[in-house]
């Protein structure tokens, strides 16, 4: 189960997690989740980081209250492009349409061309939405997929900022589907919060350090509507029965004042990964996509 329209990211990432099952949209994000955790549906696919546009804030917002494990990711190679029905042409094009993460991986090309964004809740539903409008001056940003669901044209492909894009889903269901601890390539994600107090945090992440632990995603939440940032979510290489983890888990443990695991999966591909680590990128200014680059993640 997906969040979009036919034609989305996130339907092809269903896909592509699930080449066998038939995809089910859902028109919001707690759709999808309820749907989940009513049994209407086996797992739902998510998306949680993009490698231009940094962390996907609804999904960051809701991981600790959804109530669902993390038991899989994918990664997707994006590739957006400018999309309008047959016989509009760019030159009349005035105002884009995507979901905001879209239009944040195309900053450079709107901007050089004076384009005016208009976010909408999924890519496939602003490509719908041409149809309906009948506007000349409206384009929007979306998949192949979706130019070919609803009978546009693509006016100019591959307009992302850079050409090495991808997206990372999380795969997330009712109940943890736990590797055997001799499976390779395992990642772990938990949250914790800890007191707002000085030195907390390097206290409790500390274990992973001593044991040769790889963090590759630490990000932080704002708690009880104050900006102090006590409650975080990490996600490292290794499986939670490996000894070198368990100590480390267990500091982090000794040194929270909660501690939840939101899941231990495989890795969709670690050669994905490698390549991002080296990828030169162009992220400009954006902040998020700088905290993407301190704390090591691999390929989104």
């Amino acid at each position: 189960m997906y969040h979009g329209s036919a034609g989305a990211f996130a339907h092809i990432a269903c896909r592509t997690a699930f080449p066998q099952a038939r995809s089910i949209a859902c028109a919001s994000l707690l759709d999808v989740i309820d749907a989940v955790r009513a049994g209407k549906a086996d797992a739902a696919v998510l998306p949680c980081e993009n490698l231009l546009a940094g962390r996907v804030p609804d999904i960051h917002l809701l991981l600790p209250e959804i109530g669902l494990s993390i038991v899989g990711e994918i990664f997707l190679p994006i590739e957006l492009h400018l999309v309008a029905p047959e016989g509009w042409s760019l030159e009349e094009v005035r105002r884009v349409h995507s979901h905001p993460v879209a239009l944040r991986q195309v900053r450079r090309f709107l901007s050089a061309r004076g384009l005016t964004p208009v976010e909408q809740g999924n890519t496939a539903t602003a490509a719908a939405l041409l149809r309906q409008t009948g506007d000349r001056a409206d384009a929007a940003v979306a998949s192949e997929l979706a130019a070919q669901t609803y009978g546009l044209t693509i006016l100019q492909r591959n307009i992302e900022d850079n050409p090495f894009n991808m997206t990372r889903f999380y795969v997330l269901a009712c109940e943890p589907v736990v590797p055997a601890p001799q499976e390779q390539d395992i990642l772990t994600c938990v949250l914790f919060e800890v007191r707002n107090t000085p030195g907390a945090l390097f206290h409790a992440v500390g274990g992973f350090a001593h044991g040769g632990i790889n963090l590759t995603r630490l990000e932080s939440y704002l708690v009880d509507g104050q900006f102090v940032a006590t409650r975080f979510l990490c996600e490292f290489e290794g499986h939670p029965y490996h000894p070198h983890v368990g100590r480390a888990l267990d500091t982090l443990k000794r040194h929270s004042t909660s501690y939840a695991i939101l899941g231990t999966f495989p890795m969709h591909d670690t050669g994905a990964r490698r390549r991002a680590d080296t990828e030169p990128t162009t992220c400009g200014t954006d902040p998020q996509a700088h905290a993407l680059d301190e704390t090591g993640r691999r390929g989104v």
